[in-house]
């Protein structure tokens, strides 16, 4: 599913996920714009439509317009346009739920001045898995990096992305581990060497483990480890490690939140989210995670 706010924004997306559509073979995507009213005032429709065709019609037209443009080379790809009316962040989760939406594309905006708080919104709340899809990037998809920390939550990422991108693309794929050598290691006896050294085997161990679970990974897949210094933000170091990889796209692994925790900030992804706004980010979660707020929003 990909969300429309009928800016210029929309053409870098929809050509996107015109190309995302190609290379991973989707059955089918859905366009959808969530305007507030549909009682627009009647000078805006001025010279658009006649004064008696609906506004829903008006804005599904020339989203369908734009949109086979972009889809006129594939005929595999199954498309359908949504106009709703109402609040944009109960009416995109509402209709992720229902059509049972895989992936939620997004726009991540720089120089067309937008604040994202409904993206994050979205990323906060759902169980949506979801791609931010940076203003007027090029669709390319060479060289993928995924962020592991070895927890359930990065295999699952791992598992998805294996699946659903690098599979069919055929993409580079780099696991970027981020460690810390602990301020303790003094007490061991060790220097700070050393212990960078052993931090690095274990990560290595883990990584053989991953190895194990996920064959294909000798394939296509190598380990990056970088150390992370005190007082370095790991979102910032993450994405500037990404840039240095020369990668197209950026994937983590996020754990949904509960209802009492939806406007904590702070995570690992939100990290990311706050610093990366020139490389496409993917942030897979786990769809049966316990999300209260979701189903509390959408409660009539």
């Amino acid at each position: 599913m990909v969300g429309l706010d009928l800016s210029d924004m929309d053409v870098t997306l929809i050509k996107y996920a015109a190309f995302m559509c190609r290379q991973l073979g989707v059955s089918k995507v859905y366009f959808i714009h969530v305007e507030k009213s549909l009682d627009l005032p009647e000078e805006l429709l001025q010279g658009l439509e006649p004064e008696t065709a609906p506004t829903d019609e008006i804005m599904k037209r020339r989203i369908s317009e734009k949109v086979q443009e972009a889809f006129q080379d594939n005929k595999s790809t199954e498309i359908e346009v949504l106009v709703r009316e109402g609040t944009p962040l109960k009416e995109l989760l509402q209709w992720s739920k229902i059509k049972q939406i895989d992936l939620m594309l997004v726009g991540r905006k720089l120089r067309l001045h937008s604040s994202g708080v409904l993206a994050q919104k979205l990323l906060r709340a759902g169980r949506l898995s979801m791609l931010f899809v940076p203003e007027m990037f090029a669709p390319i998809l060479r060289r993928i990096v995924i962020s592991i920390d070895f927890s359930d939550y990065s295999r699952i990422a791992l598992e998805r992305l294996l699946e659903s991108i690098v599979k069919p693309s055929g993409a580079e794929l780099i696991c970027l581990h981020v460690y810390e050598v602990p301020t303790g290691y003094r007490t061991l006896g060790m220097s700070y060497e050393a212990f960078d050294e052993r931090m690095r085997g274990f990560a290595a161990k883990k990584y053989e483990k991953l190895l194990q679970q996920f064959p294909v990974l000798q394939k296509v897949a190598t380990l990056k480890l970088v150390r992370q210094e005190h007082n370095v933000n790991i979102g910032e170091l993450i994405v500037l490690e990404a840039k240095r990889s020369g990668t197209d796209l950026l994937v983590i692994g996020a754990k949904g939140l509960t209802a009492a925790a939806y406007f904590v900030l702070g995570s690992v992804t939100e990290k990311v989210l706050r610093h990366d706004m020139d490389i496409p980010l993917a942030v897979f979660k786990q769809k049966d995670d316990d999300v209260g707020f979701l189903e509390a929003l959408l409660t009539p």
